[in-house]
């Protein structure tokens, strides 16, 4: 009988010492696994807040924008400026702008709580903030919406920087409608995220050796036209 109970207490001691040690190695792992993560998540906020926007290069999209300007609304402009008016007397001036539309990704304010990273793979819980930029590249031009003839005084004020500068400031309300337009293209929205994918994991795995692979979806993004005038 006192064989059975020291067999037994003998059994039992193995069985309890084989859960302490499963206990204690699943712990340790579970650690070094969670502590693996926290890096990975430290790794990837630190690489974004050296990023307060990221361009998102290989999204830009070239195109024109055109203006009208009616007779009367250029009654306003300055008097270095009636040469052109004098033009254009009771009759429309056209004008086409080259534009350059860029897409910034917001990356400044990104924590934790706004990315997941599983079997490296990083994904985003929350839409992430695209600001979409329309500027004016190369030189505006003066049409005549008529004859398509331009005269020699709208050559010589297009030539001028000042002139340039002068249309273009007054030419803001197509660079928006520039903007609002290709946002509303599913196509370019699809493009964003395609480069936004890549854009980022250049930064990620730049000079790493454990390389982060970026899954981003349309629906991720949140595309914002900052040449709005309605803010």
């Amino acid at each position: 009988m006192k064989f059975l109970i020291k067999s037994f207490l003998n059994k039992l001691i193995w069985i309890i010492v084989l859960l302490l040690v499963i206990a204690g190695g699943t712990s340790y792992f579970v650690q070094r696994y969670n502590g693996k993560v926290e890096q990975e998540y430290q790794f990837v906020i630190k690489r974004f807040s050296k990023q307060s926007q990221l361009v998102v290069a290989d999204a830009g999209i070239d195109t024109k924008a055109h203006k009208t300007f009616e007779s009367k609304a250029t009654k306003d402009w300055p008097e270095w400026t009636k040469g052109i008016q004098k033009v254009f007397v009771n009759r429309e001036m056209n004008i086409e702008i080259p534009v350059k539309t860029e897409f910034k990704l917001e990356l400044k304010n990104l924590s934790k709580s706004d990315v997941n990273i599983k079997d490296n793979v990083l994904t985003f819980k929350h839409p992430l903030t695209v600001n979409v930029d329309s500027q004016p590249v190369g030189n505006v031009e003066i049409k005549d919406s008529k004859s398509g003839i331009v005269d020699k005084a709208v050559d010589l004020f297009t030539s001028s920087k000042k002139g340039q500068e002068f249309l273009s400031e007054k030419s803001g309300d197509a660079l928006e409608a520039t903007s609002k337009k290709i946002m509303s293209q599913k196509d370019k929205r699809q493009k964003v995220a395609k480069y936004s994918e890549e854009a980022l994991e250049n930064i990620l795995n730049l000079n790493s050796d454990e390389k982060i692979t970026v899954k981003i979806s349309e629906s991720d993004l949140k595309f914002v036209n900052i040449d709005s005038k309605e803010k």
